[in-house]
């Protein structure tokens, strides 16, 4: 039974962040969309440089919410005896498809601009770390508590 809670939970955030995500990645990486400067009047290295500013901030975002979805798992299975096998890809799911998902909207989106975004472009930069990140966190979890101490189920 808490197997099955703890899938609902992680569907349940997943939905949640896959319309969420648009905004909060948004709003992440403004400031690296506003230092890139405005279409038509900005060099290639101030659009390159706007788009890594993005990539850092919705990275960061991105990263904690990866780091909230790993934590609550870990807590789950240790103190609530949910099987880890069949929690596991549910928990991946829950922190890649939205992200992926964002980033194929915003892809789309973006053919429909004259100019480049550098905020699409930094998602492609967040979904590889968060690939990477998800399993960094998941098999050293030091790294996730350092960065992300202030997160609810991080070292517990």
């Amino acid at each position: 039974m808490n197997t099955l809670i703890a899938v609902l939970i992680l569907a349940i955030l997943g939905v949640a962040m896959n319309f969420l995500g648009v905004f909060i990645l948004n709003l992440a990486g403004l400031p690296g969309a506003l230092l890139a400067g405005k279409p038509g009047k900005r060099s290639k290295w101030r659009f390159t440089f706007g788009s890594i500013v993005s990539a850092i901030g919705q990275s960061y975002i991105y990263l904690a919410y990866t780091a909230l979805i790993i934590g609550g798992t870990m807590l789950a299975i240790s103190k609530y005896g949910v099987v880890s096998f069949i929690i596991w890809p549910i928990a991946f799911l829950a922190v890649v498809l939205p992200i992926w998902f964002n980033l194929i909207h915003a892809r789309v989106e973006a053919k429909e601009l004259e100019y480049g975004n550098p905020q699409t472009e930094a998602l492609h930069i967040t979904t590889f770390l968060t690939l990477i990140g998800f399993f960094i966190f998941v098999f050293i979890p030091k790294v996730m508590e350092f960065m992300y101490k202030w997160i609810p189920f991080i070292g517990s």
